[in-house]
């Protein structure tokens, strides 16, 4: 038997045990719909009626177990579908839960949202290493939907199955077996040992213990739940505005009075479908959709056709980028005239890495990938050369003039600058290699910014943009495809507004009020405190160059030129706007009258919105989405807002609801 176009496959085993495929066609990774729950179903109903000695759940999928749920179908669904939608799968993992026979989910690679729901509903669950769990609904405005809420804390410590609800956090598989998500996380190799192991182990559950039994039945306690959900509101409060965020609070809602109750699962459906109608919600699911349209464009052009890369300049940016492309698969050798530098990026690479995995065979690919290259050899082998040097016009110009000769034909050159227009590097560039160059702006810091501009110049071909595209895709990153012009698209739209921050400071109103209305607004930093973590000789930079080209924008404030002559430039020296102390800002705690911070919101905003339009006229970006995503993801724009010009419409028509994007075939289901 196969059902609804060959989504599951049902195979039975000589020893009377069976494993049930998932495998949805037509796309790289499961996500979780109407048809799969509805084929789910058909093949619960057969095993219900003929119970195999086991079963196993899997996928066929290299990319993983399951992403979660189809975002284009639940957003495109009225609340009433979407709560029937909920209840059916509801339905089906109570079923799943209540088979005679004991339950595996054997994971691999991507296990998140609605997928670690149905892993949830089985008696047990073994991972590979490599796997990674979540629950990232909350960054578009929801919370778990299929039983999450209920299962998740009954299984593990409730107060870190609501943590990791809260955050959106993903965990490894090491981790997952630590909080007792898992059964056992094992190498690839070992995987289908582990799962034969637990299903001898029957359908009895995990035994916690006589101790850690009392302290979980406490926990669960009406009691014990109050004092979860009060210090979790807390911390929540630190991190969102109930009216801007609801789903956080929401979900302690949920925690606090449903979780064990004969309701829990009703109310879970009716909290998840309220949410989804929220203009949070809304906004966030809008913005997904558009950042994974971006994405599917990137990926369907011919390839990047890169497996080298040679990055030019050791510091901060190159180091970062040089690791980043080695962690993703790509062999990197990393340039500078000075050893010690290389050295020393090196040594950062390793304690990143280090950091971000449990087992010390997980950095060492990435480690022998990055290759510390003084000499510059690697220029010869290279499919892609990334310029990292000083923002400055005259030394990436040398920098150029010394690959001609050593490039591989049809290499890319790749600009890392921020505002330099590409037309004025270009210039020295011989005839036959003007085509093959472009910018890469990634933005500081690459490991924590997801966004990458592909800045396109006049004589930039179609074939190396699609290729720059393919190839930030492939890192994962966010890539962003803009026209050549003074700042670009984020730089252009964040500098004059970073500029009235200071200007309001001369004013006399104190960095800790300017920032707070920013925040108030939903910004993810406020602009003074940004202007210090970017260092303020970067913005003063930037601010000369968008004002020597564009005649609307006048010079940087002379306090700005000040601290930068005094070498108080930020984080970077300690000392800016703020005094900064264990990487943190020192702040005054401030009362704003919300008349004030309402004011101070409007006037910075004002040249934001202003730059917007400009943009967009000027065709520097393709779309009002592209812009969009780029204020979100680069500028740090509020994102429950979907953007500027998401903002300015609903700002225009306030009952307007936010719109879908056109997101038709061939655009792959999307998930979470």
């Amino acid at each position: 038997m196969e059902g609804n176009g060959n989504i599951w496959h049902l195979k039975k085993h000589s020893n009377g045990e069976a494993t049930l495929y998932l495998d949805v066609p037509g796309q790289t990774q499961n996500t979780l719909g109407r048809p799969v729950l509805d084929g789910f179903e058909a093949y619960l109903s057969e095993l219900e009626k003929s119970p195999p000695e086991a079963l196993f759940i899997r996928s066929r999928k290299k990319s993983g177990f399951m992403a979660g749920a189809d975002i284009e179908e639940l957003s495109g669904s009225s609340p009433e579908e979407l709560k029937a939608l909920i209840d059916q799968g509801h339905k089906a993992l109570k079923r799943l839960e209540a088979l005679p026979c004991p339950t595996v989910a054997v994971i691999h690679g991507t296990c998140l949202g609605g997928g670690l729901e149905v892993a949830l509903a089985c008696d047990h669950r073994v991972a590979d290493m490599g796997a990674s769990f979540g629950f990232p609904e909350v960054q578009l405005g929801l919370h778990p939907g299929l039983g999450g809420t209920e299962r998740f804390p009954k299984l593990i410590e409730p107060a870190t199955a609501l943590q990791l609800m809260l955050t959106g956090k993903t965990i490894n598989a090491k981790k997952a077996k630590q909080i007792g998500l898992l059964r056992d996380a094992v190498p690839d190799r070992h995987l289908a040992a582990a799962a034969a192991a637990a299903a001898k182990a029957g359908k009895k559950k995990k035994d916690r213990g006589f101790i850690d039994g009392v302290k979980h039945t406490l926990e669960m306690s009406s009691p014990g739940k109050r004092l979860i959900a009060s210090r979790a509101r807390k911390e929540a409060g630190k991190r969102f505005d109930k009216e801007d965020y609801p789903a956080p609070f929401a979900l302690i809602d949920l925690f606090e009075h449903e979780t064990g109750s004969d309701d829990a699962f009703e109310a879970e459906a009716r909290s998840f479908v309220e949410l989804s109608q929220t203009q949070t919600s809304k906004n966030l699911i809008n913005l997904f959709l558009r950042r994974e349209a971006l994405k599917r464009e990137a990926r369907r052009s011919e390839g990047h056709g890169i497996s080298h890369v040679h990055v030019i300049g050791a510091g901060t940016m190159g180091a970062d980028i040089a690791m980043w492309s080695a962690m993703n698969g790509f062999t990197v050798t990393l340039q500078d005239i000075d050893n010690k530098v290389i050295a020393k990026a090196m040594g950062r690479a390793h304690d990143w890495m280090d950091g971000k995995t449990d087992r010390s065979d997980d950095i060492r690919d990435p480690l022998d990938r990055l290759i510390p290259d003084p000499k510059g050899d690697g220029v010869r082998m290279a499919d892609l050369v990334i310029e990292a040097g000083p923002e400055k016009a005259e030394i990436k110009q040398k920098i150029y003039d010394g690959l001609m000769g050593e490039l591989k034909p049809g290499a890319i050159i790749a600009t890392n600058t921020s505002s330099i227009r590409l037309e004025t590097l270009a210039e020295g560039l011989p005839p036959e290699r003007t085509g093959h160059f472009v910018g890469l702006h990634f933005f500081n810091p690459v490991t924590k910014m997801p966004l990458v501009e592909i800045v396109s110049g006049e004589t930039t071909s179609q074939e190396t943009r699609d290729r720059a595209l393919a190839f930030i895709e492939a890192i994962d990153k966010l890539p962003l495809p803009v026209k050549s012009a003074p700042g670009f698209l984020v730089n252009r739209i964040l500098t004059p507004y970073l500029l009235k921050a200071v200007d309001l400071i001369d004013e006399g109103h104190k960095p800790e009020e300017v920032d707070a209305a920013a925040e108030a607004f939903g910004m993810q930093q406020g602009p003074v405190e940004v202007a210090d973590t970017v260092g303020l000789d970067i913005c003063l930079e930037v601010g000369r160059v968008l004002a020597r080209e564009l005649d609307h924008i006048g010079e940087p404030p002379e306090r700005l030129v000040r601290k930068v002559e005094a070498g108080d430039l930020g984080k970077k020296t300690g000392k800016g706007f703020y005094v900064w102390e264990d990487g943190k800002p020192k702040k005054e705690d401030v009362e704003t009258p919300a008349s004030d911070l309402e004011d101070i919101q409007e006037r910075l905003l004002a040249p934001l919105y202003e730059e917007v339009r400009r943009v967009l006229d000027e065709g520097i970006v393709a779309s009002e989405d592209h812009l969009d995503l780029g204020a979100v993801f680069g500028s740090g724009f509020a994102p429950f807002r979907g953007g500027p010009c998401t903002t300015l419409r609903q700002k225009e028509t306030p009952s307007q609801e936010a719109e879908t994007p056109d997101t038709s075939s061939p655009a792959e289901p999307t998930e979470v």
